[in-house]
């Protein structure tokens, strides 16, 4: 197989690239973004079994072991609280699968690892960096018997005999191939917030939040705050060291907020102050003491089922395909399946890169299907009122 072009320097593009490195097929990735920190893209990124498992079947052992030293010390299962910080019930989305305490360290641990996504993005990025373009956003893809086409916005193209489209819910191929495949608005919104610990503020901050995953339930939507303490001496040369920080997320209905934009910061931001004005003083100072420049949020989308469509030489990947709501923590550990699926399938069908398509694509709308409904399930515990 000749050359093949990835659109889209995410997780799970990377993640292809790294995959099909191992399995000795030339590749290059093009990315929109100037640079691969240029943006807020959220911080806490929680990496499932199956995630650990696509990561596993693309990096090379010495990668995924740093990746494993790099996740958050674990030292607690996690808790549910009400915003008094008071213990509740759980109500649990069931694809969460908290970390057993102390054993990140061992690759046979059951249940999730917190990541710092820029770290991530960096394991991934080793050993490929030299393929990756930046500042190359595409504009469109043409395809021939033959091969197919990236032209980006530059002016430029690239020849290709496959287009891989890791390019996000946003995906510019989705939008051409498959218009009707627009994803749907959940009508939630999700924020996305990181406070650094520093000395005082490490102070006063309630230990319990300090050692692991808390939950908060409020009337119609949640907060959720990881605790994400790194062992230093583990990022290595070219790894961007990260200070310890607390995790934030505040996901629910934007009519719950009253949120019209959530492309305004000050106005989401906002709305949160107010939706949380009598919650322990203790979240109230977290919230507060956030980096409002480093704040995000998004809205809640979630693609259409998935369909088959006619035999190609352009793939689609991830959010590409199937963006899902962040309630069920399953969209990048879907990403990373994807990425493990593809790679093998471009492998084995070298001599028919449009029947590896295919077959690739037949198993991901199975599984991608089953996290999409698992998802959407999340959403609807999550902002139940209560």
């Amino acid at each position: 197989m000749g050359r093949i072009a990835i659109i889209g320097a995410g997780l799970g593009g990377l993640c292809l690239a790294q995959g099909l490195r191992a399995r000795g097929i030339e590749c290059e990735v093009y990315e929109r973004d100037p640079g691969v920190d240029s943006r807020t893209q959220g911080y806490r990124i929680r990496i499932d079994e199956t995630g650990q498992r696509g990561l596993a079947d693309c990096l090379s052992a010495d990668q995924y072991e740093l990746f494993r030293a790099t996740c958050a010390v674990t030292t607690t299962g996690g808790r549910f609280l009400d915003p008094r910080l008071r213990d509740t019930a759980g109500r649990a989305v069931e694809t969460w699968r908290p970390s057993e305490v102390d054993e990140i360290d061992s690759e046979d641990a059951p249940g999730d690892l917190s990541v710092h996504r820029l770290t991530l993005r960096e394991v991934l990025l080793h050993g490929i960096a030299d393929r990756v373009r930046f500042g190359k956003a595409l504009h469109r893809v043409t395809e021939s018997v033959d091969g197919v086409t990236a032209h980006f916005e530059d002016g430029t193209s690239v020849d290709a005999d496959v287009v891989v489209a890791a390019d996000g819910v946003h995906s510019v191929v989705r939008r051409q191939l498959l218009p009707h495949a627009e994803p749907a608005d959940t009508g939630a919104f999700c924020g996305y917030g990181k406070t650094v610990l520093t000395g005082a503020l490490g102070e006063t901050v309630p230990v319990a939040l300090l050692t692991g995953t808390s939950v908060v339930f409020a009337d119609g939507f949640v907060a959720v705050l990881d605790s994400m303490t790194f062992r230093q001496s583990n990022f290595t040369p070219g790894l961007t060291p990260v200070p310890d920080y607390l995790y934030w997320a505040i996901f629910g209905p934007r009519d719950r907020f009253g949120i019209d934009d959530v492309a305004d910061t000050a106005e989401v931001l906002a709305a949160i102050e107010h939706a949380t004005a009598d919650w322990h003083p203790a979240l109230r100072e977290v919230f507060a003491a956030a980096d409002r420049n480093a704040f995000a949020a998004t809205t809640v989308r979630s693609a259409a089922p998935l369909e088959a469509r006619s035999s190609s030489r352009v793939a689609l990947l991830g959010d590409a395909i199937h963006v899902m709501s962040p309630a069920g923590g399953l969209g990048a550990n879907t990403a990373l399946r994807d990425a493990a699926v593809l790679a093998t399938a471009l492998a084995a069908g070298q001599d028919d890169p449009v029947r590896a398509i295919a077959e690739y694509e037949a198993e991901m709308r199975l599984y991608a299907g089953d996290a999409i409904s698992a998802s959407l399930l999340g959403t609807a515990m999550l902002a139940s009122r209560v």
